[in-house]
């Protein structure tokens, strides 16, 4: 766990410019939103960040201060993906890419009901990731939202959770990703 220190207006301001230059143009390139949209949602997700670092919710943050700001930015970036109603892909460069163009009318009723289910399906699978990986016990949470969900590599991670070297890390994701798949294989047999 990384100890997150009382911060002062000045850290906090310093912290926020830091993140400025960084956040923008990473939400402009992997979500398509305009430079107004990236300011609102830089803005919304620092409020966000301020309230929990007041409220003393940080106190055993397992990430740095920076990758847990951009994941605020991220699911900040989606609401409003979702409140615009704006629908994204990803292009052949792994880019995401608004559809800008024109759908044939006669096409438009099947997209929106395969597009529907789809993002039902999508949504109901992230939340049975999230739940999966929030009940496992430590440290196979911490690793597995460390490693698939804020991308830090081994050498990172080794470092926050003080393993001897990256192949210690390496194994013990592997045998935590092995937890992960039963417990989704188990919750899947009681579902079907």
């Amino acid at each position: 766990m990384i100890p997150i220190p009382k911060y002062s207006n000045m850290h906090i301001n310093a912290f926020a410019e830091k993140e400025w230059k960084k956040i923008i143009p990473f939400l402009q390139k992997q979500f398509g939103l305009s430079e107004e949209d990236c300011k609102d949602v830089f803005q919304e997700s620092f409020i966000v960040l301020h309230n929990n670092i007041i409220l003393g919710k940080l106190n055993n943050l397992t990430s740095s201060l920076s990758t847990y700001f951009t994941g605020i930015c991220v699911n900040k970036a989606r609401e409003a993906l979702r409140k615009n109603n704006k629908h994204i892909r990803v292009g052949d460069d792994g880019s995401l890419d608004f559809l800008n163009k024109d759908i044939k009318a006669d096409k438009i009723e099947s997209l929106l009901q395969l597009e529907h289910e789809e993002a039902s399906i999508a949504s109901r699978k992230e939340t049975l990731v999230r739940q999966i990986v929030s009940n496992l016990p430590s440290p196979c949470n911490e690793l597995l939202w460390g490693y698939f969900r804020d991308n830090l590599n081994m050498k990172t991670l080794a470092q926050m959770f003080n393993y001897s070297s990256e192949n210690s890390v390496k194994v013990t994701k592997h045998r935590c990703q092995k937890k992960f798949k039963e417990h989704f294989n188990a919750l899947i047999t009681q579902l079907f």
